[in-house]
């Protein structure tokens, strides 16, 4: 068991032995991307025959649900896809049907989850990145018992995206597969170009999607280091003043910014509960000025250090960029959290170890959200929570902490 006395005791020693170890931080990636970059999208109505014995499809067909999609494999002769809307050339989006009825054709996928895939294109000399998605339409006609599974024909829908390279569009995957779900609501069993929300909202996509990035960061400059550490402490933002536009590219930015993804979901479920508990006060955005204020801010040195990387590169306005160092910021954070974890465990049995925890949690500027992670991750191991306990104490004492955790 460790005393307080001992650990004491333990910094008395020389302290330079104690500073943490150096985490080397990723490259960042070049990229050829540019804020005017080339966006394309195409929408595709798929007419496929329903296999013998393949239930699951029928039960879509009866709840409309988007969660899953039939696990056969369609022939290419059983699949057909009819263009609703596109804004590429005659010559290239046949190319990418002849694309799509191949990829299609090889096996399940999951409605409402997107796949990127590089493809070449006539439009440009370097292959292209292709998001592709299967989506439900709004309404499904009613499935009778009298129909036969052998020689039903299902339809529904195959969303594309295309631009930039593979690699960099896989950084904005989750946000594409929300923007490509919020086309749902306006897909119907014979939808058309000539729908009036179809083409404005497909033509938005690389906007909404992607460059909401930039605009956070830009409308934020150095107030993003609140939003930084709200999404690492799992602090709720309250988003006054905003329209919808820019409250769904703040609410987008919290979410990747978090660990999510990143972290084990039991571990982190268990966390959110925690800070659910304690009610933390939630951080008010006002953006009904031209600049946003912020009520309630918490910030720290370890989130402020990385704002003049974001800043930066803001001014070049490549999101693929923007991302890459948001991916290097949460990337620093969990190599920060395994070290700590580390120097927990020696310092279950070594005073100078949990010297060494200390001076870590004290110098890493992101100590108070650090150690609320790894307080909740080993809250079921004795040795580890009586260590947490001490360094909070002490924590508190030198200043480093200043809320409860």
């Amino acid at each position: 068991m460790i005393s307080q006395s001992s650990f004491q005791d333990s910094l008395d020693g020389d302290e330079k032995e104690a500073e943490a170890e150096p985490v080397e931080e990723p490259p960042l990636e070049s990229a050829r991307d540019a804020q005017q970059m080339d966006a394309y999208y195409s929408l595709y109505r798929r007419q496929r025959s329903q296999q013998p014995g393949d239930s699951g499809d029928m039960e879509h067909r009866r709840t409309g649900s988007s969660d899953s999609f039939p696990q056969e494999t369609p022939s290419q002769e059983d699949l057909s896809l009819s263009l609703v809307a596109s804004n590429l050339s005659i010559e290239a989006e046949t190319e990418l049907r002849t694309f799509l009825i191949k990829r299609l054709s090889k096996g399940a996928l999951f409605a409402g989850m997107g796949t990127i895939a590089a493809v070449e294109l006539s439009i440009a000399e370097q292959p292209v990145a292709c998001y592709y998605c299967p989506l439900q339409p709004a309404e499904q006609p009613a499935a009778t018992e009298s129909d036969e599974l052998s020689k039903a024909v299902v339809t529904d829908y195959v969303l594309c995206f295309l631009g930039s390279t593979e690699k960099s569009l896989e950084l904005f995957r989750i946000e594409l597969d929300k923007y490509a779900q919020g086309l749902q609501p306006y897909l119907y069993s014979e939808a058309s170009a000539s729908e009036p929300h179809v083409q404005p909202y497909l033509s938005n996509w690389y906007e909404e999607a992607v460059l909401y990035i930039h605009r956070v960061v830009q409308l934020f400059q150095e107030k993003l280091s609140i939003l930084l550490r709200a999404a690492l402490s799992h602090t709720p933002v309250d988003i006054q003043g905003a329209d919808s536009k820019m409250k769904q590219a703040i609410e987008w930015f919290l979410c990747a910014a978090s660990l999510q993804g990143l972290m084990q979901e039991d571990t982190l479920a268990s966390l959110c509960k925690a800070m659910a508990r304690e009610q933390q006060k939630a951080i008010v955005v006002d953006c009904s000025g031209p600049t946003p204020t912020v009520t309630n801010a918490v910030s720290n040195k370890f989130c402020e250090d990385w704002i003049p990387s974001f800043l930066n590169i803001q001014e070049t306005g490549n999101p693929f960029l923007i991302r890459q160092i948001l991916e290097n910021f949460k990337l620093k954070t969990i190599q920060d959290m395994n070290s700590l974890k580390r120097y927990i465990q020696q310092a279950e049995s070594n005073n100078y170890a949990l010297f060494k925890c200390f001076v870590f949690l004290k110098n890493c500027g992101n100590g108070e959200v650090l150690l609320q992670n790894v307080k909740v991750e080993q809250a079921e191991m004795p040795e580890a929570r009586s260590v947490v306990k001490v360094l909070e104490e002490f924590l508190h004492k030198e200043g480093v902490i200043t809320v409860p955790i």
